[in-house]
């Protein structure tokens, strides 16, 4: 594992690096997320421009009518942005499911010998091939639904891996898997057993969560730095097998797009 005080990578240093099979599983959920609202966007787009007629243009500055796509974007936004939220907050707990299991994998006796399982669930898994997968998956849930700082120390613990090299990196992670949870289970709306765990929301009691998008892309673009950081650590530490990234174009290659 790379040493606590070793320099992260970054920038294109860290795009250009071989990832593992469950980062590159991972980036291509966001990618795919990314690639919806785009197509989202384009379909609003064209709803609201693609009729060809300058006179029915909303003019620079007038507020979108209630009737165009925009608005109706403006109205049913915050619901997307909190399945896109929840979906990219769930891809990254995935991440954490995916890379225990290429660990224990490799090396089976890194499984905790006091993890526990009822014997149907040991052969249903068994029969299914995917037994260390469904431990692995089913750690990291129960693991999460006790706090995130739980799944921290079973990583540091068991797999000698730091989740999070910063302690507000940490704080502001637990943040997001507590928020989808508040979503995925109760709607969005501030519980006691929320504040309970998040302070400071304790005026928030009853009232829905609400994000901007500058922070909840920045929670989202987090875990995704980490999860890049982490892996870098994983592959150093216990081996696992990689992806190359694409190779750079060659810039005196020969265009053949015309």
């Amino acid at each position: 594992m790379a040493a606590e005080n070793d320099e992260e990578l970054s920038g294109l240093a860290l795009l250009r690096v071989a990832v593992t099979p469950a980062l590159a599983s991972y980036l291509n959920d966001l990618h795919s997320t990314l690639g919806l609202q785009a197509y989202l966007w384009r379909i609003i787009v064209k709803a609201d421009y693609g009729h060809g007629d300058p006179a029915k243009f909303p003019k620079p500055g007038d507020p979108a009518p209630p009737e165009s796509a925009v608005a109706q974007m403006d109205i049913h936004g915050p619901v997307l942005d909190e399945i896109l939220f929840c979906r990219g907050v769930n891809s990254f707990l995935t991440y954490l499911a995916d890379l225990m299991t290429l660990i224990y994998e490799k090396y089976p006796k890194k499984l905790p010998s006091n993890k526990q399982a009822t014997y149907g669930f040991c052969v249903e898994h068994h029969m299914a091939g995917d037994l260390i997968p469904a431990l692995a998956e089913e750690t990291v849930l129960g693991l999460t639904h006790q706090n995130f700082d739980a799944l921290a120390q079973y990583f540091k613990k068991n797999l000698d891996l730091v989740l999070f090299k910063e302690d507000a990196t940490a704080v502001k992670a637990a943040l997001s898997v507590d928020i989808r949870n508040i979503i995925t289970h109760n709607r969005g709306i501030v519980n006691r057993f929320f504040i309970q765990r998040n302070p400071g929301f304790a005026d928030d009691l009853g009232k829905r969560v609400v994000l901007r998008k500058d922070e909840s892309r920045e929670m989202l673009a987090d875990l995704g730095y980490c999860a890049r950081q982490l892996d870098l650590r994983a592959i150093k530490k216990f081996g696992l097998a990689t992806i190359e990234p694409l190779p750079k174009e060659d810039p005196s290659a020969p265009d053949n797009t015309a």
